[in-house]
């Protein structure tokens, strides 16, 4: 075999497995590298942000509200804005917040508001007992300790009637390409059986992190939508866009 022949064999080989990379790393979109699904039609029906638009003011409501195919729809979330005021942020702050119409919201509530305004489902915001500060590395240095020895944070409040609601989503920012521990108390906490679980997050760049797979890990006798939502931190002004096309998605 002569040399240039040799030389074009290795070319090749290179070549592959350069594509073959590119398209590993080339998943990191709202789906993650989860496989897609969609709820079923005797589930939920997707709707417009007109006919929905209430559903974004009732927070931690007790009453259920029914959906427009009879059921009901929940989105639990958990998020950790670093500030409320929307002036003289920090690059941090910015980070882990967005100011709409003056009102400064975390990431992860921005999206679970707007789920809540296309689903006409109903918010509940986790929030612990022992609250966690706003400044950066100290918010980190608390994520870490409770993470390293898998604490369960308590949370202040709960989720009235419960049993009545049908689909939930679940939402929060990845912590070290992990879910926070409060979202560890919420699924121990109540009974998921027979629901449609569907995860959404806000990240740094690591995307879903694997995180559906966890809760379907945690919740096996519950229907856990796998392509849930994630959308990075530097990407916040397409939410609405995204949120929309990818309700669109799983409620096909």
């Amino acid at each position: 075999m002569s040399k240039k022949t040799i030389i074009g064999i290795i070319a090749i080989i290179i070549l592959v497995a350069i594509i073959g990379v590119i398209y590993f790393l080339g998943g990191n979109s709202n789906t993650g590298d989860e496989t897609s699904q969609t709820i079923s039609d005797s589930n939920v029906r997707f709707s417009n942000a007109e006919e929905n638009n209430a559903g974004a003011n009732t927070e931690n409501q007790t009453e259920p509200t029914t959906t427009n195919e009879g059921l009901k729809t929940l989105i639990v979330y958990f998020s950790v804005p670093e500030t409320d005021s929307p002036d003289n942020m920090t690059q941090d702050e910015e980070n882990s917040t967005v100011v709409v119409n003056g009102e400064v919201l975390g990431n992860t509530q921005y999206v679970a508001q707007l789920i809540s305004r296309y689903t006409g489902g109903d918010l509940f915001r986790l929030e612990p007992v022992d609250a966690y500060p706003t400044n950066h590395e100290e918010l980190l240095q608390r994520a870490a300790d409770e993470m390293r020895s898998d604490v369960r944070p308590e949370i202040n409040s709960t989720i009235e009637n419960f049993e009545e609601y049908d689909v939930i989503f679940v939402g929060y920012p990845i912590w070290n390409a992990d879910l926070p521990p409060i979202i560890n108390t919420f699924l121990e906490q109540y009974n998921f059986e027979g629901k449609t679980v569907v995860p959404f997050c806000t990240h740094g760049g690591s995307g879903l992190a694997g995180t559906p797979r966890t809760i379907a890990n945690k919740l096996s006798n519950s229907n856990v939508i796998q392509n849930g939502f994630s959308l990075s931190r530097s990407n916040m002004e397409s939410a609405e866009t995204e949120v929309e096309s990818w309700l669109q998605e799983i409620y096909n």
